[in-house]
């Protein structure tokens, strides 16, 4: 799998689109398999998403929101109370 750098680099301007994106392409620029992707939409604790059919979609507004509340300062911090 590439590391993370090279994934995002892969997915440029992917949070600054003005449409949707999918699934895999979030999973690469995550640098996480798509199964984690697919465990966090059933248990909780991803990022919000829409269902297109089938499919499932996440808006750029919605995944910097995630990647947002998840920011720590140090290893020791609480993660926020859901």
């Amino acid at each position: 799998m590439p590391s993370k750098a090279n994934s995002k680099s892969q997915v440029p301007g992917l949070l600054d689109r003005d449409g949707l994106i999918s699934s895999e392409e979030l999973a690469e620029f995550l640098g996480v398999p798509l199964s984690t992707l697919d465990q966090w939409a059933s248990r909780g604790g991803g990022p919000i998403y829409l269902k297109v059919g089938i499919h499932r979609r996440y808006h750029p507004d919605d995944v910097r929101a995630y990647l947002a509340a998840r920011r720590r300062a140090s290893s020791g911090e609480l993660p926020p109370a859901a």
